[in-house]
């Protein structure tokens, strides 16, 4: 199953172009999902369609829902609530799933949950996620390496026992004097989010699609949004800017080119009604804006990675604001205000940290 992320600063655009994408893809026939994140809904509006939790098929090939966050997160709570039997964690079992916290990047986190079960359902194709927003999702990508850090400084399980013993030994509450019943939860979680993360970078087919007008290419929002996905491992194959080819200059076409940068993702330029409509109507929307036929018809290129040479293709990289250090046996990836922790296991078997940045893609590895 592959996955598109659409995201936006502005949601009717990003919601429009996802719609429009995903009638026009079950038109030529992928099993299509279409999963509106939220936290406002407009999938339902723009179809004249009610639309919930569970997900609803529209035709053959295609259905839609709208991602409750909570319900999401709080379905998987009550799958993690029986493992929760001792120590300093068994108290949680009492809390229900009414009392769990809204955090930054639910959003995001809950469409991860909605991926994973719809690509173990075998059901679909392609899932297209309408949002959630850029700010929301890189929140989200930042979560396993705040948990990880963490689980390290209270416990000194980076990599698990006896693994990092440097960790072990700055632990505030060492792992030797706490049953691992206790700790067993907060590694599985922490685990279970990198897992999620993993299932969008580009190694996994899945895309991120910004969602823009003509003047928003040039204003860094955008820019910075993208730079953000590259460090994280996501993938921009295209950015669809809803306008007319003459309201896009010449510069903005030059910096959106993969004769500029590999690691850029294209333009498609079209414009794109907002207006209400059937599903007919959107498909027709859709094949008007996908005027090649099919919506994969650009692939970014997917540079090669092991476990000890890490390779990101980083749009619009600036050399001059990259910080790289070692860390608590952790790379620490700081790019402006961004911030990537990365594990390289090379490291903790006294290997060397090397780094260089070719064009727009940044390599790490360990010697």
């Amino acid at each position: 199953m592959r996955t598109l992320i659409f995201t936006a600063h502005h949601q009717l655009q990003q919601s429009a172009a996802a719609l429009a994408t995903a009638c026009h893809a079950a038109r030529r026939g992928h099993r299509t999902l279409l999963a509106s994140s939220g936290p406002g809904h407009l999938i339902g509006h723009l179809l004249h369609q009610a639309l919930g939790a569970r997900p609803l098929e529209l035709e053959p090939n295609l259905a839609a829902m709208e991602i409750h966050p909570h319900e999401e997160v709080a379905r998987r709570w009550e799958q993690v609530r029986p493992s929760l039997r001792s120590g300093l964690v068994a108290r949680l079992r009492d809390l229900g799933p009414d009392e769990l916290p809204a955090f930054p990047g639910i959003d995001a986190v809950a469409a991860m949950l909605v991926a994973e079960r719809a690509r173990q359902s075998g059901r679909f194709d392609l899932l297209i996620l309408d949002g959630p927003s850029p700010d929301a999702l890189i929140r989200a990508l930042t979560l396993p390496d705040v948990l990880r850090w963490a689980v390290r400084l209270i416990f000194g399980l980076d990599r698990g026992p006896g693994k990092s013993r440097a960790s072990q030994e700055q632990a505030m509450i060492p792992a030797a004097i706490v049953a691992p019943s206790a700790t067993a939860p907060l590694q599985e979680l922490r685990i279970e989010l990198e897992q999620q993360r993993a299932r969008l970078e580009t190694e996994s087919g899945a895309r991120v699609r910004m969602v823009a007008l003509p003047p928003e290419l040039r204003l860094p929002p955008l820019r910075a949004a993208l730079t953000a996905f590259g460090l994280f491992g996501l993938a921009s194959d295209e950015v669809i800017v809803n306008g007319q080819p003459d309201q896009v200059d010449d510069e903005s076409r030059r910096d959106f080119s993969h004769e500029t940068s590999r690691a850029r993702p294209l333009l498609r330029i079209g414009q794109l009604e907002l207006t209400p409509a059937n599903r007919d109507t959107w498909a027709l929307r859709g094949a008007a804006l996908y005027r090649d036929g099919d919506v994969f018809a650009s692939e970014p290129p997917r540079p090669t990675s092991s476990e000890r040479d890490l390779r990101l293709l980083i749009p619009f990289l600036d050399p001059k604001a990259l910080d790289i250090a070692v860390a608590s046996e952790e790379v620490v990836v700081q790019l402006g205000q961004l911030r990537r922790h990365v594990l390289l296991p090379g490291l903790v078997d006294g290997g060397r940290l090397r780094a260089r940045v070719e064009g727009e893609m940044l390599r790490l590895w360990v010697e």
